[in-house]
């Protein structure tokens, strides 16, 4: 291989061979052949970049259609070599892509170090309001006038919504260098449902709506992350309080009908999502509005992806004026508790 003086290389002589060493190993380019066994190479090629986007594609190929090279230039592939190649030229390709593979990950970690450092400078603050707002909530409950509970009761609010859009950054963040650690247990997914409905109490007497738990009461016990599972559900509360001008907010943890999954509920009777957009809703991992006015935004990006990384799957179902229900969906026994490991991981 006419590589191996200078690189590291792995080779896989089928599509699906490429994608188990790209889970293994750290890599940095890839050249490509597009007709190969099993696996069509633009599908690899997908896969490559839905794994991580800096991934440096060349394409070497006999042959090349239009579908191929749209798809390609969709992908932001490096570049195109067709056969027979010349050498000077694929090894100064590969030289530069690896350059720029680098410059990526030099900027990403400048971004990754900006953050956790802004991270740190504003929770510190926001932590101490939040504590003594709580504390003097508490303290001075029984000579607060209605106007002023209403006041602590915003401070909170918006001071808690601050806070989690501040994690919620960092999570993405993690999500995308691919640096995000699980920390798998079994819990009661109820009480964690109850919680989340506390947490949230605040925000939607604010808004004055109806937020209750309902259903069984009886401990349903889950094996993942809970804390992650725990910012889904935030993520997911927080959308219906921005979105229910009026009415109620609804929370339930249930056992699927194949009873091999739980399934945690947030109904809401809010704006709603025309049927044109509950598709756009959860394809699109842009911030740009969806038909109906509701868009993509940071939080619902964070929790599609994040319910991904637990091994599940979110779905929506939404009319247009009449409200929205998001629905987790992850195995009861997503892992062994004592192994820390999620069905992803193996």
């Amino acid at each position: 291989m006419v590589f191996k003086a200078d690189y590291e290389v792995f080779t896989a002589p089928s599509g699906s061979e490429a994608l188990q060493i790209l889970h293994a190993k750290p890599i940095d380019v890839v050249t490509l052949d597009l007709r190969m066994p099993g696996m069509p190479g633009v599908e690899v090629m997908e896969h490559i970049k839905r794994f991580d986007p800096d991934i440096e594609i060349i394409v070497v190929t006999g042959y090349a259609s239009l579908d191929s090279a749209v798809r390609g230039l969709r992908n932001r592939v490096f570049d195109y070599v067709t056969k027979p190649f010349d050498v000077p030229q694929i090894s100064d390709l590969v030289r530069r892509a690896v350059a720029r593979r680098r410059e990526a990950q030099h900027a990403r970690r400048v971004k990754d170090d900006f953050l956790a450092n802004l991270s740190h400078e504003l929770r510190t603050p926001l932590s101490a309001i939040i504590g003594y707002n709580s504390i003097l909530t508490e303290e001075l409950h029984t000579r607060l006038t209605e106007d002023q509970r209403i006041a602590f009761d915003r401070i909170q609010a918006n001071s808690q919504k601050l806070l989690n859009l501040i994690e919620t950054v960092l999570l993405l963040n993690s999500l995308d260098a691919r640096e995000l650690q699980v920390a798998v247990s079994s819990f009661d997914v109820r009480e964690t449902v109850r919680r989340a409905a506390r947490q949230f109490a605040a925000a939607a007497r604010q808004r004055g709506l109806t937020l209750a738990v309902e259903g069984d009461a009886t401990p349903l016990w889950v094996t993942t992350d809970e804390h992650k599972l725990e910012r889904v559900l935030w993520a997911l509360i927080d959308n219906a309080v921005k979105f229910t001008p009026h009415g109620s907010i609804a929370l339930s943890a249930v056992v699927a009908a194949d009873r091999s999954k739980f399934e945690i509920r947030v109904r809401d009777t809010g704006i709603g999502i025309a049927n044109a957009g509950i598709a756009q809703l959860v394809d699109d991992l842009t911030s740009t509005p969806a038909p109906g006015g509701r868009g993509l935004g940071l939080g619902l990006r964070m929790a599609l992806r994040l319910t991904e990384f637990l091994g599940g799957e979110l779905r929506v179902n939404s009319q247009l004026g009449r409200g929205t229900q998001f629905t987790i969906a992850l195995p009861i026994f997503a892992a062994d508790p004592r192994s820390g490991r999620l069905p992803h991981d193996a």
